[in-house]
């Protein structure tokens, strides 16, 4: 891709050069890359979602996307026709500060909305973050915890009363 960095390792395209006005698409298929960021350049659209899953299969499964964070004059309206890719969008961190507070509303009117994904996908993510959760505390073995804890705090006793005999 032009003037990008491919990151193989980290399965990474970044394109963060301040002079692009567009994401260029390469001529063959590109697998295996989750992320392309495009941050802080002049880009106004994206090429139509179709045509970047032709290239990059690999922006569609879950917890991938596109990053356009910082392009001031970027046209969020277009992203209303992405269904299947998620993209990254934020114009400064103060929006930023304002999607935190705001993190979860109803309605993306790209005046400071990061997600620019459906409330659908927004509420897929809380329910895939809460369903890992409940697993992790249902796999989690609390008597061995309940006995670390003991024995950590037991250790510490032990170290002060050393100290005190010293």
């Amino acid at each position: 891709m032009d003037e990008c960095q491919c990151d193989t390792d980290d399965e990474v395209i970044y394109c963060h050069n301040g002079r692009r006005t567009t994401l260029e698409l390469p001529d063959i298929r590109l697998r295996g890359f989750i992320v392309i960021g495009l941050t802080n350049n002049a880009i106004e659209k994206l090429p139509d979602e179709k045509s970047i899953l032709e290239l990059f299969p690999d922006l569609m499964n879950e917890f991938k996307a596109i990053d356009v964070e910082g392009n001031a004059q970027f046209d969020c309206e277009s992203l209303k026709a992405y269904k299947k890719i998620k993209v990254n969008y934020s114009k400064s961190l103060f929006q930023r500060a304002f999607i935190l507070a705001q993190h979860y509303s109803r309605h993306s009117d790209c005046k400071g909305t990061e997600l620019m994904i459906t409330r659908d996908q927004r509420l897929l993510d809380i329910e895939n973050s809460t369903d890992m959760l409940k697993m992790k505390y249902d796999d989690i073995d609390k008597e061995k915890i309940i006995k670390d804890v003991k024995d950590f705090f037991v250790n510490i006793a032990k170290k002060i009363e050393e100290l005190h005999t010293k």
